[in-house]
């Protein structure tokens, strides 16, 4: 790509950067109803900081149940994506037609609209967050100042992560009546499994090694055990490398869904 092409595309994702966001601010009510329903998180700490009022729960008391369901709320707005919803959607009533004659590639269109919402969706998360840690005295972080920068990448990891399982079952559109409806399945898991309801470190024995190695933790768990200071160097250092095979895992399975559906979807003349 020449210097003439990189500085146009530049100029027209950040032209796309600030429609999503136009788009966002316009939609902000229906934003602000997405950031209550992703809330879990703060009832499952009301739930075991009561249930360890009288003594830890594995290696969890009250101030680490706080620190751990505040965390997993922060991480589950910064890492959320809606990118199947709406790729479902344009798939199913030709949309997507429109998308694939524009001179920027759809996968980009539907990464930059969703990230633009990010910084609106943290600013109506954050009155809900700030409440949470006045009412529980504030929580407790990383005290290794090196492990708590990674959390950054974690978080960025477990967004892209979120976006490109989305994107692979969102593909299924190109074959199924309604793929959002399968994805439904997959975060049935995701709640159950990633450490959203509970930290997955206190699911029994060989269960809890089983659930840490799944895409799951590494979209949730993994960085909000970073973030607070649960994990050694060397933890850290396996759940990175769990992050990046799934990624490729996931990105392989998009990719190819992708190019498949597009060649199924040209078929019919769409």
């Amino acid at each position: 790509m020449s210097e003439r092409e990189r500085v146009g595309l530049g100029r027209k994702l950040a032209a796309m950067w600030r429609l999503g966001f136009a788009e966002a601010t316009a939609y902000r009510a229906s934003l602000l109803v997405w950031v209550l329903t992703t809330s879990m998180p703060l009832i499952s700490l009301v739930l075991w900081r009561s249930l360890a009022e009288d003594g830890p729960i594995g290696d969890y008391d009250q101030r680490g149940f706080d620190s751990y369901f505040v965390a997993a709320f922060l991480v589950r707005q910064l890492g959320s994506s809606w990118v199947v919803w709406d790729l479902d959607r344009q798939i199913r009533t030709g949309d997507l037609s429109t998308l694939l004659l524009r001179p920027i590639h759809p996968i980009y269109h539907h990464a930059i609209l969703n990230l633009s919402a990010l910084p609106l969706r943290t600013l109506l998360a954050a009155p809900v967050g700030l409440a949470v840690l006045i009412a529980t005295r504030g929580i407790t972080l990383a005290e290794d100042l090196v492990l708590l920068a990674l959390a950054i990448p974690a978080i960025m990891h477990a967004w892209l992560l979120n976006f490109l399982t989305q994107l692979a079952i969102g593909c299924l559109a190109f074959w199924l009546t309604s793929a959002s409806a399968l994805y439904n399945v997959w975060l049935g898991a995701y709640i159950v499994l990633a450490g959203y309801l509970v930290p997955t470190s206190l699911f029994p024995g060989g269960l809890a090694e089983l659930v840490r190695v799944l895409p799951f933790h590494a979209a949730l768990g993994f960085p909000v055990e970073l973030l607070v200071g649960r994990l050694s160097p060397a933890e850290a250092a396996a759940g990175f490398g769990l992050q990046a095979a799934w990624l490729a895992v996931m990105g392989a399975l998009a990719a190819v869904a992708w190019r498949r559906g597009l060649r199924a979807y040209g078929a019919f003349g769409a």
